[in-house]
């Protein structure tokens, strides 16, 4: 996996300051179901990859810091190599979070949206979710030919 650069932004929101790079830009509900699939609406979040980079980053800032320690001892008991590990993993916890909470939005509301455009039962949305094995827009044309199948 290639670890992007860390970025430097300027302005931080108080509400998503553990977000470093730009959130997906949704679109409304009003364009519709297929180009909100084809916007990328419903995929897999980039916030567990984001997670996996702050664990990358929190190892170079403690590769950085062994180089420059000069005292004795163990160094991983030092109160900044405590202080870089807890700041990291607060921000990968949050960001983890959110990503299961957005994974789990994006779940149920394809199921919801997919049974409210073609007029099928929830459920049975959900048992061809959990099986099908192509993407959400091969998932929305697969639906629209079996809908009055199922």
């Amino acid at each position: 996996m290639k670890i992007p650069k860390k970025p430097n932004r300027g302005k931080r929101s108080p509400f998503y300051w553990w977000r470093r790079w730009k959130s997906h830009q949704y679109l409304p509900v009003r364009k519709g179901l297929l180009a909100r699939i084809q916007n990328g609406d419903f995929e897999y979040s980039q916030l567990f990859d984001w997670a996996k980079y702050e664990m990358h980053y929190m190892k170079e800032e403690h590769e950085a810091y062994r180089l420059e320690y000069k005292g004795w001892g163990d160094i991983e008991q030092t109160e900044q190599w405590i202080d870089i590990e807890k700041r990291y993993r607060k921000r990968y916890n949050k960001l983890f979070a959110d990503a299961c909470e957005m994974e789990h939005r994006h779940l149920t509301g394809l199921a919801e949206a997919l049974s409210k455009k073609f007029k099928v039962n929830k459920k049975k949305i959900e048992t061809i979710m959990e099986t099908f094995g192509d993407s959400t827009e091969e998932l929305y044309l697969y639906v629209d030919k079996i809908k009055y199948t199922i």
